[in-house]
């Protein structure tokens, strides 16, 4: 239910700061499991862009970063307004430490979170129910098929808006900007929050607090409070807004299949519950070790279709997704330009068939309801997306600058680049998928450029900023993570990160879909706390959770 200001005169037994989908997710979980929960966001009901000097970041748009305008959102449902809704598991390799990826290997296994995905996906309304995969005809193979789904809302708070109205144990205050976290260096944990709120200052008293700010915000509260506290987090040098990844996104290709049947293996598909999925090129662990690739998948688009379209709906289609804004564009050159005004030139040639193709368009984008419209082609010629691991480079960070914003906080600023060894990873997959699919006669790729001018190709098109990883990352020492293998932030006994900046590595998926896992796995383990601490206190009739204590080094047991 939504809050007055009244709210801020209670104690709660988890406070969730952020209403984006890690942090609905989150604090609907922790409700769920008889919780007294408050969910803080800093905007109001609806979702919107910051403007300019809105927000605690001055990030400007540069070659590889994008603008924090574009990259941030504040309202119920924050960047779950505008994603686009594509839910991907990471994999088993994602969490080993691998000798080509510096800094790589997760102080967990994948099998801690993979039973928290069916719960991720229910939450961001991307269950597919019983649905099975289609047996892949070659399992053991260089390039098995994974799968990929797409939320039927895209909007986290309006998939679970009846529950975020009429839980009992939620609470949620909008309009409710978070000034600074308040600590004990006695006792190692928060003993408030320090909120603004409708042109008041208030204090926000709970037992645990969880922070799913996304990962500049997170890291930014953990900065400044690493200002007044110098030794926390390991000092300066310490791994506090180190190690920021993305992942490297463009299409540097078109493949061509050999058959229909081929083709229509990696098209849409929906499941008995609605929601969409596809298959996906991917290259299998054992083929990522030998050639050290990586983590990388790739699947057919109509975006930057072949040149000289005649048809008059894939001419439109074309011609909509060069121009819209889309999250990673490539820069155009004088052969884009002359593509696109031939289409455009053959689009206005045939007014009668442009009409009946938009009115179909229309159609299979607002009643078929596809994520992202895909016509079949009847040369079987595809654009290919690929979507790869960025490796994790300590010079790639999130630090104060100075200058403060209105509340008295350092505002944060970024360094942001991608390695030599990303650009040239992405292109031995792409190398290694050609010769796979010419091998075993499913097709092959037909590369926009010469050989010889991929790699800078590559990096024309890499550009991040959305999904914010690794900034407060997870490990077992305070020198090398900030947070624990339970997301509890290592210093500070009562504190907990959720979202995708603790991820140790990006891997090739998109991050939504784990970090929601790690937060429904985080709001089990505080209620197996609370179950604890209730069962020791010889069953309290008392639901809040008994304040806990710990050293900054002390690590819970994990609960799995």
């Amino acid at each position: 239910m939504f809050a007055d200001l009244e709210v801020f005169q209670q104690v709660f037994d988890v406070c969730v700061t952020g209403a984006g989908p890690v942090g609905i997710s989150a604090a609907l979980e922790l409700s769920r499991r008889g919780l007294r929960t408050l969910l803080i966001e800093a905007g109001p009901k609806r979702s919107k862009r910051p403007h300019q000097n809105e927000t605690g970041f001055d990030v400007g748009d540069d070659i590889y970063h994008a603008a924090d305008r574009l990259t941030s959102a504040t309202g119920l449902g924050g960047t779950s307004e505008r994603w686009g809704g594509q839910c991907v598991e990471l994999d088993d390799i994602d969490f080993e430490a691998r000798d080509y990826v510096t800094h790589s290997g997760w102080p967990i296994a994948h099998e801690k979170i993979s039973p928290f995905y069916q719960r991720a996906r229910s939450l961001l309304s991307s269950n597919i129910g019983d649905q099975r995969s289609d047996p892949d005809p070659e399992p053991e193979s260089d390039f098995p098929a994974s799968r990929e789904s797409w939320t039927r809302i895209r909007n986290t708070a309006r998939a679970n808006r009846a529950e975020i109205a009429s839980s009992q144990n939620l609470v949620v205050a909008l309009d409710a900007r978070v000034k600074a976290l308040v600590f004990d260096p006695v006792e190692e944990r928060v003993h408030s929050m320090s909120i603004a709120c409708r042109g008041g200052s208030y204090k926000v008293r709970a037992d645990h607090y969880v922070l799913a700010c996304g990962g500049r915000g997170n890291t930014r509260l953990l900065l400044n409070l690493q200002v007044a506290f110098p030794q926390l987090f390991g000092g300066s040098d310490g791994p506090l807004g180190r190690f920021y990844m993305g992942h490297l996104a463009g299409q540097i290709a078109q493949i061509e299949f050999a058959t229909k049947e081929h083709a229509e293996r990696y098209l849409f598909k929906r499941t008995s519950t609605g929601t969409f999925v596809c298959n996906r090129f991917q290259p299998a662990p054992q083929l990522q070790r030998a050639l050290e690739l990586p983590n990388i998948a790739f699947w057919p688009t109509n975006r930057r279709a072949a040149v000289d379209e005649v048809d008059p709906a894939l001419s439109l289609l074309y011609l909509w997704n060069s121009r819209k804004t889309v999250v990673h564009r490539a820069r155009w050159g004088e052969a884009d330009r002359s593509r696109y005004y031939n289409v455009l030139h053959n689009v206005l040639r045939n007014p009668l068939g442009t009409t009946s193709a938009a009115l179909a368009l229309f159609n299979q984008k607002y009643r078929v309801a596809e994520p992202y419209v895909l016509l079949r082609r009847p040369d079987l010629r595809y654009g290919l997306r690929y979507h790869g691991e960025q490796i994790p480079s300590s010079s790639n960070r999130a630090f104060l600058k100075p200058v403060q914003d209105a509340d008295g906080q350092f505002k944060l600023e970024v360094s942001f680049q991608y390695l030599p060894q990303d650009f040239r990873g992405t292109l031995q997959a792409h190398l290694a998928l050609d010769r796979w699919l010419k091998e075993r006669k499913i097709g092959k790729l037909i590369f926009d450029t010469a050989p010889e001018n991929l790699e800078e190709h590559i990096a024309a098109q890499a550009k991040d900023g959305y999904h914010q990883i690794g900034l407060t990352k997870m490990g077992v020492d305070r020198n090398h993570a900030v947070v624990d293998h339970n997301c509890r932030v290592i210093d500070i006994a009562n504190l907990y990160i959720a979202g995708s900046s603790v991820f140790a590595t990006s891997g090739q998926a998109n991050p939504t879909l784990p970090a929601v896992a790690l937060a429904v796995r985080l709001a089990e383990h505080l209620a197996t706390l609370a179950r604890r601490q209730s069962t020791a206190a010889g069953l309290s009739t008392s639901s809040r959770l008994e304040p806990q204590r710990g050293t900054p080094l002390s690590v819970p047991r994990s609960i799995c």
